[in-house]
C-alpha cells in the first residue's frame, strides 16, 4: 500500500507540473513504456512487461515472477497557428511535457498473475498567451490531462490467456483566452482555473498461442464518461454560443472513447520478433468529441525487435488518420467548432517512426529507452462566418523521448 501511494504521488506531481502533453493518436498516447513505444506502439499480442496492462490485460499472463517498471516520457511538440487574422504564424509555448508511468506485476501461481499500473495516458493543449494580438490568436490556452490507475488480474494456460482490468480515470481540463478578436472585451477564465472529472471503466482482453511462434490477441477498453465543470460551454459563450446567440451552445461532456484492439506477434527465431496491432478509437460516438465532429480513428502499429544476451533493439511505425473532421463553413457554430479544434486542440498528426533499445545492467535491473519522431502536418479550416479571415491554419510536429527502468525480483 505504501508503494502504491508513493507511485500515485509521483504520477500526480508529474501531471501537475506538465499538463500540456500532446499525443500521437488523437489525444491518446501511442503507448506506455519504452518497449511498446519503440515498436511503434504495438503491444496487444506482444508481452512487454508489467506495463502490458495498458495495451491488453491478458498479456500479464505471459509474465514471470515479480516486476516493477517506471519511466518518464518527454514530449516536445512544435505547434503554430495563423489565428483569426491570418497575419502569419504564432508559435505555441506549450512545447515540453513530462509524463510518468509506474507498473507492477506479480505471478501468484502457474495460472494467475495480478498487477497495477498508473500513468498519464492522454493529453492535449496549446499556449498562445505570448503570441502577438495582431495575429488574432486570442491568447488561447488549453490543457487536458488524463491519468489512469489500472489494476489487473490475468489467467493463463500454456495455450491461451484472458485478463480483466477495472480502471479509474482522473482528468483535468482548462480553457482560457482573451476574446474572439484578441484585443477588446472581457477575457474568459483569465485565472486559468481548471475543472476535474473522475470516472470508472474497464478493459478486457485475451490471447491465443496459435503456434509456438505465433500469438494472436484482442482487447476492448470501455469509454470513460467525463464532464469538466463549465469549461467548454463557458468558452463557447465567449464566442456567442449561448441561448439567444448565433448558434447552439457547446456542452461540457468530454468522454474518452471506447477502443477495440487486435494484435499479432511472430517470433521469427530466438532473436527476432515482429509485431502488428490494429486499433479503433471511437471518437465519433464519444460525447463531446462527436459534437466537435471528431471521427472514429483507425490505427496501425508495426514493430520489429532484435534480442540478444543482455540487450535488445527495436524499431517501428505508427499510422493514424486525422480524427478531426472539418465542418462546412455555412453557419457561425460550424466556424466556431473549426477554430476550436484547429487552434485549441490540434490533434492532427498522423505518422510516426520509432526506435529504441534496452540494456541489462544486472540480472535484476535493466534500462530502456525509445524515441518517437512525428513529421509536421498542416491543416487549414474555414472560419469566415466568425467575421474573420477565410481560413485558420495549424502546423504540428512532435518528438518524444521515453526512458524506463525495469526491476525483476
Amino acid at each position: 500500500m505504501k508503494i502504491t501511494k508513493i507511485a500515485a504521488s509521483i504520477i500526480s506531481l508529474g501531471l501537475a507540473g506538465a499538463p500540456l502533453a500532446h499525443a500521437t493518436n488523437g489525444d491518446e498516447m501511442m503507448a506506455v513504456g519504452a518497449q511498446s513505444t519503440a515498436l511503434g506502439g504495438s503491444g496487444v499480442a506482444n508481452f512487454v512487461g508489467a506495463e502490458s496492462a495498458f495495451a491488453n490485460p491478458a498479456m500479464l499472463g505471459k509474465s514471470k515472477g515479480k516486476e516493477v517498471t517506471g519511466g518518464i516520457n518527454l514530449f516536445k511538440p512544435t505547434v503554430a497557428n495563423t489565428g483569426m487574422m491570418n497575419a502569419g504564424y504564432g508559435s505555441s509555448a506549450a512545447d515540453t511535457s513530462y509524463i510518468p508511468d509506474v507498473s507492477f506485476s506479480n505471478r501468484l501461481s502457474d495460472n494467475l498473475t495480478y498487477g497495477v499500473a498508473m500513468g498519464g495516458i492522454a493529453g492535449m493543449g496549446v499556449d498562445y498567451t505570448g503570441a502577438s494580438a495582431s495575429l488574432g490568436l486570442v491568447k488561447a490556452k488549453s490543457a487536458l490531462s488524463i491519468l489512469r490507475v489500472v489494476p489487473t488480474i490475468a489467467y493463463n494456460t500454456n495455450q491461451y490467456g484472458v485478463g480483466f482490468s477495472p480502471i479509474f480515470q482522473y482528468g483535468s481540463l482548462m480553457l482560457s483566452y482573451n476574446n474572439y478578436n484578441g484585443s477588446t472585451g472581457a477575457p474568459y477564465n483569465a485565472a486559468e482555473n481548471k475543472d476535474s472529472s473522475t470516472s470508472f471503466g474497464f478493459a478486457v482482453g485475451g490471447y491465443y498461442n496459435a503456434t509456438s511462434a505465433v500469438t494472436v490477441a484482442a482487447a476492448y477498453q470501455s469509454k470513460f464518461a467525463a464532464k469538466y465543470g463549465t469549461q467548454i460551454s463557458g468558452a463557447g459563450a465567449g464566442f456567442g454560443l449561448m441561448a439567444g446567440g448565433p448558434g447552439a451552445p457547446f456542452g461540457d461532456d468530454l468522454d474518452q472513447p471506447a477502443q477495440m484492439k487486435l494484435g499479432v506477434a511472430l517470433a521469427v527465431n530466438e532473436n527476432v520478433a515482429l509485431t502488428a496491432d490494429y486499433k479503433l478509437i471511437q471518437w465519433g460516438s464519444a460525447a463531446g468529441y462527436k459534437d466537435f465532429n471528431w471521427k472514429d480513428q483507425n490505427i496501425l502499429a508495426i514493430g520489429a525487435k532484435y534480442s540478444a544476451s543482455g540487450y535488445w533493439l527495436g524499431m517501428g511505425y505508427n499510422h493514424a488518420n486525422d480524427p478531426i473532421g472539418e465542418l462546412t463553413d455555412n453557419t457561425y457554430r460550424n466556424a466556431a467548432i473549426n477554430v476550436f479544434n484547429n487552434m485549441f486542440f490540434p490533434a492532427i498528426v498522423t505518422n510516426s517512426v520509432t526506435f529504441g533499445g534496452g540494456y541489462d545492467i544486472s540480472k535484476s535491473l535493466a534500462v530502456e529507452g525509445a524515441v518517437v519522431i512525428t513529421p509536421e502536418v498542416t491543416k487549414a479550416v474555414a472560419i469566415s462566418n466568425l467575421g474573420a479571415m477565410p481560413t485558420n491554419t495549424t502546423t504540428h510536429s512532435q518528438k518524444a523521448y521515453q526512458v524506463s527502468l525495469r526491476y525483476k525480483f
